[in-house]
């Protein structure tokens, strides 16, 4: 029986060594690495900006912050992300703001599916943190909203076996040998390399009550509380299939909470401005940026630090 034993715990024992020493090599290349949105962000310290865009892809996709800047004079940093929901918004604004960063105003893309139940919760892009589930900040973050993250975090290596399609092997030779590139410039912006519209007939429309979630409000209240001016906008669509209702929610839930939104769902009418129905190209992500200029010029808020 003893000798069975050894030969059970001798194999595991190996394993479980071999799982902490992977678990720690690969948390500390990834923590060095720039190839996700998170790991710019978590590298962050010390700046100042005076405007900061964060929303999902309709936010991140062509809003272009070096014309903002040349257009208002100022110093703009785009902390949006593909399918950010409000949780992730909120995360990411903690981390930015934890790590001594700091920002005059904040361009808050809205829109109906974040006003919706469905947008309670995370996105894939919230798995872009896993390399982080040490840090205190990011693991109270998740850690209430779902019993994987203590999974993740106290079982050696099982975040990357999990997710290695994303921290794999592969990623971890990449990002060790500088290889793994950011698909965004040094302000955070990315713009879509396609020209060519190929949208659907029509905006798809998920039909769920609107209303204000408490990962947004805490959002607004963070902000609040940092003295950072938000404003809430919505980014231009192309061919809106969906009721009157919900195409006014955003407004009108905000309104109810004393917030103006700055809509921009109809203003680019024509598909030339579209790499599909709800993503600009890059010569509509131009045409959009200089309408956010325009607006932080008419509410004064152009002058820099």
């Amino acid at each position: 029986m003893k000798r069975f034993l050894l030969r059970l715990l001798v194999p595991l024992g190996i394993l479980l060594l071999l799982a902490l020493v992977l678990d720690s090599l690969f948390t500390r290349v990834f923590r060095e690495g720039q190839g996700t949105k998170a790991q710019w962000l978590m590298g962050m310290h010390g700046q100042r900006y005076d405007v900061a865009v964060i929303g999902s892809s309709r936010a991140w996709w062509n809003i272009g912050m070096p014309q903002l800047d040349s257009a208002c004079g100022t110093r703009s940093i785009s902390l949006a992300n593909n399918h950010f929901t409000p949780a992730e918004m909120l995360l990411a604004m903690k981390v930015f703001l934890r790590n001594g960063n700091s920002a005059r105003v904040l361009l808050l893309q809205v829109d109906h599916s974040s006003l919706t139940d469905e947008q309670d919760g995370f996105s894939s892009t919230v798995y872009d943190f896993v390399p982080y589930l040490e840090d205190t900040l990011v693991y109270a973050h998740l850690e209430p909203r779902g019993s994987e993250w203590f999974w993740l975090r106290n079982i050696p290596y099982w975040r990357y076996a999990k997710y290695d399609f994303k921290w794999g092997v592969e990623q971890a030779a990449l990002t060790a040998l500088g290889c793994r590139r950011a698909p965004f410039d040094s302000t955070g912006s990315y713009f879509s390399p396609n020209d060519k519209f190929y949208g659907k007939a029509g905006v798809p429309y998920a039909p769920s009550g609107h209303r204000m979630g408490s990962d947004l409000r805490a959002l607004f209240a963070l902000c609040e509380s940092e003295g950072i001016k938000v404003l809430p906008f919505t980014s231009p669509y192309y061919a809106l299939e969906m009721p009157e209702e919900a195409i006014g929610a955003p407004a009108r839930v905000l309104a109810a909470e004393g917030l103006r939104l700055i809509d921009y769902s109809d203003s680019l009418p024509d598909k030339r401005w579209f790499n599909d129905n709800k993503h600009l190209n890059r010569r509509g992500g131009k045409r959009f940026t200089a309408m956010l200029a325009r607006a932080l010029r008419e509410e004064g808020l152009c002058a820099p630090y």
